[in-house]
């Protein structure tokens, strides 16, 4: 199996759906999940679901990678096509760019859910070598070099992140990086 796939633009516009999106996370982590077992981690009915894995199927981003026995009838495993998502591609027209931007939007609004729910249920540490939640907001000037520094940094992060452990607790870590528009004045 290959480890990453690029995104076409059909592929990346599947995505802002946020039900599709929150599925595909979920298979980031967990890897293998069938619809009942994805329902249970998510909290939703099974019945919520069928019609986004079927879309995610059909549009080439998820696979069936076996069945198991189910109460009725035996129930399909899914996995995603490969374990890294690339929108490299996809960002490459003007129309990609502009789902792209969407897709972030949409990214941030499940970060922003999420980190929501984990503190108003007590289950963020914001202190020491264990913290699981943080927020940090900078605008800053960067010539070309620092760019480049903090993009090795990005890169280090997105090969550290992209390699779940097996065992240990679940976090969600979202990185927004945008130029704000502003140029500073030469004089």
């Amino acid at each position: 199996m290959q480890t990453k796939h690029f995104l076409t633009e059909a592929q990346l516009e599947s995505l802002n759906s946020p039900m599709r999106l929150a599925i595909i996370q979920r298979l980031e982590v967990d890897k293998e999940a069938t619809v009942r077992d994805l329902a249970h981690r998510m909290g939703k009915a099974a019945t919520a679901l069928y019609h986004h894995i079927r879309e995610l199927e059909e549009i080439g981003l998820l696979r069936i990678v076996g069945e198991r026995k189910g109460t009725r009838r035996p129930e399909a495993i899914y996995a995603m096509v490969a374990p890294y998502l690339s929108s490299a591609k996809a960002v490459k027209t003007k129309k990609g760019r502009k789902i792209y931007s969407r897709s972030g939007g949409r990214v941030a609004d499940a970060a922003a859910r999420a980190f929501s729910s984990a503190v108003q249920h007590g289950d963020a540490r914001f202190d020491g070598a264990s913290r699981n939640a943080a927020i940090r907001f900078y605008v800053l000037r960067a010539d070309k070099q620092k760019l480049a520094r903090l993009n090795q940094l990005l890169q280090e992060l997105e090969e550290l992140a992209c390699h779940s452990c097996d065992e240990g607790e679940e976090i969600q870590l979202s990185v927004l990086l945008s130029p704000t528009g502003k140029k500073q004045d030469g004089g």
